[in-house]
């Protein structure tokens, strides 16, 4: 069963520092061990070449660090 957490986060649009939108949260990662999140699984926007971006892609989702998140509100904001 979901979480609440995982429930509300996914489908927010990701928004890098500039103010534009990277993609959509379709998935995150959690280590098994600790439980943490550890990365964000993004959707990207068509017109965005995932080879142009400092993460890796993963399935074919654009694979965030969570030390890389700013701030989790409407959206989620990333630090650059």
């Amino acid at each position: 069963m979901p979480t609440t957490f995982g429930r509300e986060i996914l489908g927010r649009d990701v928004i890098d520092q500039a103010g534009d939108k990277l993609g959509v949260l379709t998935d995150f990662r959690i280590d098994i061990g600790s439980g943490n999140v550890t990365a964000l699984l993004v959707n990207l926007e068509l017109d965005l070449d995932p080879s142009m971006l400092p993460w890796p892609t993963v399935d074919g989702l654009l694979s965030v660090p969570v030390s890389e998140v700013a701030e989790v509100a409407a959206s989620i904001q990333l630090a650059r």
